[in-house]
């Protein structure tokens, strides 16, 4: 499934094991509103792994960030785990700043280029 929300889009694929949600784009106060959406749904599929792949993020704010933090508790409420994958440094750099490291499982690895945009950045405001 496919999902544009602003500039914020989303594709989710599952597995029997886990739900891969892979993120482009900016994960903004608009976009936070349909991602929120969609981890309602998965809610009802307890003890499913769910992978947050953010490495196609060119831009995240503090909604954002309070989406995936939503999110991570939601699900661990149904036994389910949620993993980030693919974080750019101003993703760890936003983190850090919020003091926020170690509040998310964050996998350590690659990351794949943002399509249309050659980098991330982070902010710490709401739009």
């Amino acid at each position: 499934m496919q999902v544009q929300a602003g500039q914020l889009r989303m594709s989710v694929t599952q597995s029997e094991r886990e739900v891969i949600i892979i993120l482009d784009g900016e994960l903004d106060t608009r976009g936070r509103l349909r991602f929120r959406q969609q981890i309602h749904e998965l809610l009802g599929r307890g003890g499913t792994d769910v992978v947050v792949d953010v490495g196609g993020l060119s831009a995240i704010d503090i909604a954002g960030m309070a989406a995936l933090l939503r999110a991570d508790l939601l699900l661990r409420g149904v036994h389910s785990t949620v993993r980030i994958r693919g974080a750019s440094p101003a993703f760890m750099a936003l983190l850090r700043s919020t003091g926020l490291t170690g509040r998310l499982h964050v996998e350590p690895g690659s990351r794949r280029p943002a399509t249309g945009t050659p980098r991330a950045t982070a902010t710490s405001s709401a739009r």
